[in-house]
């Protein structure tokens, strides 16, 4: 006897159904690995694009302390605040070097009492003879290579090369600077620094060019931190 009709027409609808299903899922499953390679290569472009090059400002000087703070090349990040070195906790003298015209070592020195770190390039600005800053160009160097993170306890020092192009008084891009301001790395206030010259007597007239002052990068030692 053949089945009754009714039933007939229930089991087609069954696999019918059962089919539309099966091919719903599998076009679902395309979808989502589509989505994922897709979320994959953007998460590698955002690792890619959050990775950092070390550009922050970084050979034997006359005087200084060589290696009178502690070094650690290729630091796994920046000091955190409590770390680091403040601007209250430093004082900056600049030395103008005898044997390297327009040449000078820039050492940072911990004045305070508490142990602090530095890591990166020390920001430069110029003051006029009434005491008015001025805007003085900077080039960050990574001289003798990138920064290193640099641990200095009260009464060390760390270092950096410091170069400029002299110039004409009579130029009017030449900048004649009665002084010069310093900015720890990742600070917001200045410290007036102190310029000597190769006398050891304060400088309050240094002429540097329209290309700025090249900078390099704060190390323990003043070995090699000199600007060619």
């Amino acid at each position: 006897m053949n089945p009754h009709p009714s039933k007939v027409v229930v089991a087609l609808l069954a696999t019918a159904v059962l089919g539309l299903a099966a091919t719903g899922c599998s076009g679902g499953g395309k979808k989502d690995t589509a989505q994922s390679a897709k979320g994959d290569s953007a998460a590698g472009r955002g690792t890619g694009g959050g990775a950092t090059t070390g550009t922050a400002a970084t050979g034997s000087p006359a005087g200084g302390d060589s290696g009178s703070g502690s070094g650690s090349p290729n630091p796994s990040g920046k000091p955190s605040d409590s770390d680091r070195c403040h601007t209250a906790d430093l004082r900056a003298d600049i030395q103008i070097q005898p044997d390297h015209p327009g040449s000078a070592m820039l050492m940072l020195v911990n004045k305070g009492t508490r142990t602090c770190t530095v890591y990166g390039y020390a920001g430069l600005g110029g003051l006029l003879a009434d005491n008015s800053p001025v805007v003085v160009g900077t080039t960050r160097v990574p001289q003798p290579g990138p920064p290193t993170r640099t641990t200095l306890k009260p009464g060390t020092t760390a270092f950096a090369g410091l170069a400029w192009a002299s110039c004409s008084k009579s130029d009017p891009d030449c900048k004649v600077l009665a002084g010069l301001t310093l900015t720890p790395p990742d600070e917001t206030t200045q410290v007036i620094a102190s310029v000597l010259g190769t006398d050891g007597k304060p400088v309050n007239a240094l002429a540097v060019s329209a290309a700025g002052i090249r900078v390099g990068s704060l190390q323990p030692s003043h070995q090699g931190v000199l600007l060619p």
